[in-house]
């Protein structure tokens, strides 16, 4: 019986649930199918243990020999992590320790541009003069997966077919250069931070009370569909409002947090402007609103929430470097922010709350207008770290017994 198979034959005595958990605490794309989860997972799984073999090999020199150690070596030491963008492209260059090794948001182009000599030379000379190069061994290179729709949009927009062509152009530089790299699906990275759990309990709570609609509907059977339309705009009108407040709440941490890392730098924090947020609105108000109307206003809040999330995640990381630094090096120490439970359970980072950042790169983040763009990168190699440290406990427990054959 060969590796393969019998490899297979492990992941087939586990139940769907139970392949689920494994590929989600990977970073995989669940599928459809059982038969599928088990290839998928299968293929996988040896391609990893072949990477991990082959990096162990190029630092095998006075190493211990054994296929537990030949796993270990499977996580790089450096990740590059790139979110794109032909307007706002961030990267982050992160250590395997949590030390961030540069970090900061390009403007490859002031606008749209499709003529592929502009595009090529761009992305050759960002590659070339800005992005660290490391040799695959050492270092693997995430790009955040392109979509050709945006935001449920039936048509393909000139800035999405633009970011497209920038990540083949980005693959095909690096892949000249040797470096390794791995395709990374931003749903998947929220799903690992839990990110839309921000709005899906809103939303959940909203579906489940009484709305005004289902008030003027009830005792009248002969309506039909029609009665559940206005039972559907009031669960939206109350997510909507829902949204709104804690969109408030979130923009008023993220500035909280925002000046106490200019206290913890030693800088004065700015005078702050009214916030543009929306206010929120009456229920009944939004109500007489069309459900597609509606759910255009839910979708741009789950935007700005994932937007104020990410913000507040990281300098949530941030603020947990320079308390630490500062009771080590007898700095003021930075007062806490909230007492409120469940926004602190917001500010939770898994196991980059330890991540390193120089006091240039919190003056510089503190500095930046778009403060998502950077924040998405170092949130995407967190989540991709988190991964390739569990891929590690999956060889270990589901992996062949036999080393695998070196490229």
């Amino acid at each position: 019986m060969t590796a393969a198979a019998v490899l297979e034959t492990k992941l087939s005595k586990l139940k769907v649930a139970e392949l689920d958990a494994v590929m989600r605490d990977c970073g995989l794309t669940l599928g459809t199918g059982k038969a599928h989860k088990v290839q998928s997972l299968s293929a996988f799984i040896r391609a990893s243990q072949q990477l991990a073999f082959e990096r162990f090999q190029g630092h095998a020199s006075g190493k211990p020999h054994g296929l537990a150690a030949a796993h270990a070596s499977f996580v790089p030491n450096e990740v590059v992590s790139i979110d794109i963008g032909f307007r706002n492209l961030a990267f982050a260059h992160v250590a395997r320790s949590g030390k961030v090794l540069a970090w900061r948001r390009v403007e490859l182009l002031k606008e749209a541009a499709f003529e592929p000599w502009v595009l090529a030379s761009t992305v050759e000379r960002f590659v070339r003069d800005v992005l660290p190069v490391r040799p695959a061994l050492q270092c693997t290179y995430i790009i955040e997966h392109q979509r050709f729709r945006s935001q449920g949009s039936a048509a393909v927009t000139n800035s999405v077919m633009v970011n497209n062509l920038i990540e083949a152009l980005l693959y095909a530089n690096l892949r000249h250069a040797g470096a390794h790299i791995e395709a990374v699906n931003p749903t998947n990275v929220s799903t690992q931070l839990r990110i839309p759990d921000t709005w899906q309990n809103l939303e959940d709570d909203a579906q489940s009370e009484p709305s005004l609609g289902s008030k003027a509907g009830a005792g009248n059977p002969g309506q039909g569909k029609k009665s559940d339309l206005p039972s559907q705009n009031g669960s939206l009108a109350q997510t909507i409002v829902r949204m709104d407040r804690l969109l408030a709440e979130l923009k008023q941490l993220t500035g909280s947090q925002h000046d106490a890392i200019l206290q913890a730098l030693g800088q004065r924090a700015p005078k702050r402007r009214a916030s543009r947020s929306v206010e929120p609105r009456d229920v009944a108000e939004l109500q007489q609103q069309s459900t597609k109307q509606l759910g255009t206003q839910r979708d741009l809040r789950r935007r700005l929430l994932k937007k104020e999330r990410a913000v507040s995640l990281v300098q949530s990381s941030m603020l947990a470097f320079l308390t630490t630094k500062a009771d080590q090096s007898g700095r003021p120490r930075i007062p806490p922010l909230r007492d409120d439970p469940e926004l602190a359970q917001m500010l939770s980072f898994g196991s980059c709350q330890s991540m390193v950042f120089s006091d240039e790169m919190c003056e510089q983040f503190c500095a930046e207008k778009k403060k998502d763009d950077l924040c998405d990168c170092i949130i995407q190699a967190a989540a991709w770290y988190k991964w390739q440290h569990n891929v590690v406990d999956t060889m270990d427990q589901l992996g062949t017994s036999t080393e695998p054959k070196a490229a």
